[in-house]
């Protein structure tokens, strides 16, 4: 009796493709090895060398698909409106693409990295050239502004899920993209934003802890928990390599430790927001513009409490996701009382875009230059939250 050799999938490297997305987004391209993936795909760690040379190589593989269905969405698109709609329903169906871009490509070799990079700005350039076909009187500075804000909303559904649709879900993300791409920037009765105060201090520990976490919030924020080595840190901050162990016992307890600088830093932000006005929507505004200066002044915080906190232990991560849960849910209760009309979940996706946009773009480097982007991305703000205001 014959047997025949049992035949592959010919969808087998999309299948690897999806299940390693999710696996890098969830976990993070360090805490996933290769047989997680093949586990999830249902085949042996061998078998997977057949479409890929290793991690780093599938993890590139993963980026380009990414990449690729974003670009054709973009490129077949006739108008402004077709391209906007196609990126909100791919924001939704892979939702992993924002985590992806922002945490995890920077694990790529550099030329691919480079690469990468350069085909997400040629996408920009696309979506500003049919954004100036629309607003011929906007300047290419502030059309880059608004598609690279654009960019960062569509992503924001990557770091939570909400109990929204799919459906729903996709036309909110369409909706505040227009919103963004509508914007007048720089209005002349923009107020000028102040920088962030530092963070609070453990006034207990000693100059050389702060020094320490200080260095380490920059290598966290600029490198990543794992290419950041604690001989450099030490190094950045005049300590010899062992005696940083005199201060932490490991690298994550000083992660740790810069991160809830940056969560104190949040619940200040809040508490003086609160005490400046009894009306939300003035309080609301003041939040907004205490979180836009704290980031600005603290680049390399809240990058670091935006892509880092997967790699605390699981009671810091906890402790610290919940410090972050609770500063948002004050954000949506305060929209709620501003606008008692929306949904929950509405609030919700509203709230995480504006957070999203912030972060995003105070992070890429040829924006932060731009005079008066800090009164740019309260007007940006304020049009997501409190149209019409």
């Amino acid at each position: 009796m014959s047997t025949q050799k049992a035949r592959r999938p010919a969808d087998r490297k999309a299948q690897i493709l999806r299940a390693a997305a999710a696996q890098f987004h969830e976990r993070g391209f360090h805490e996933v090895g290769l047989g997680d993936i093949a586990g999830a795909v249902g085949i042996s760690a061998p078998a997977l060398y057949r479409h890929f040379r290793g991690k780093r190589d599938l993890l590139a593989a993963v980026v380009a698909d990414g990449f690729a269905v974003m670009d054709a969405a973009v490129r077949d698109a006739a108008t402004l409106d077709d391209a906007v709609r196609s990126m909100a329903g791919l924001s939704v169906e892979r939702r992993e693409l924002g985590v992806l871009w922002q945490r995890e490509v920077r694990h790529l070799d550099e030329p691919v990295r480079g690469e990468t990079r350069q085909r997400f700005r040629d996408l920009v350039a696309r979506l500003e050239g049919l954004l100036r076909d629309r607003r011929g009187e906007l300047s290419e500075g502030d059309a880059d502004l608004l598609v690279w804000s654009m960019v960062a909303v569509l992503g924001s559904p990557s770091h939570a899920r909400i109990a929204v649709s799919e459906g729903r879900l996709a036309t909110l993300l369409e909706q505040m993209a227009h919103t963004v791409l509508a914007a007048r920037l720089r209005t002349p009765s923009a107020v000028p934003v102040p920088r962030g105060a530092a963070p609070p201090a453990d006034r207990a520990a000693a100059s050389r802890r702060e020094s320490l976490v200080s260095a380490a919030t920059r290598f966290f924020g600029q490198q990543g928990f794992h290419e950041a080595r604690l001989e450099e840190i030490g190094a950045a901050a005049g300590i010899a390599g062992p005696s940083v162990y005199k201060h932490f016992a490991s690298k994550s307890d000083l992660l740790y430790a810069a991160l809830n600088r940056g969560a104190q830093a949040l619940q200040l932000a809040l508490a003086e927001a609160v005490a400046s006005s009894g009306d939300p929507r003035q309080v609301l505004t003041a939040l907004l513009r205490a979180y836009v200066g704290l980031v600005q002044t603290h680049t390399d915080l809240f990058a670091a409490l935006v892509t880092e906190v997967i790699h605390l232990p699981d009671d810091q991560r906890h402790d610290v996701r919940r410090t972050q849960r609770d500063h948002v849910l004050e954000w949506e209760h305060l929209l709620g009382q501003c606008r008692p009309d929306l949904p929950r979940s509405e609030r919700q996706v509203r709230v995480r875009a504006v957070l999203g946009l912030v972060n995003d773009v105070l992070r890429t480097e040829h924006l932060r230059s731009r005079p008066a982007l800090a009164q740019d991305l309260v007007v940006l703000g304020e049009s997501l939250l409190l149209p019409g205001d």
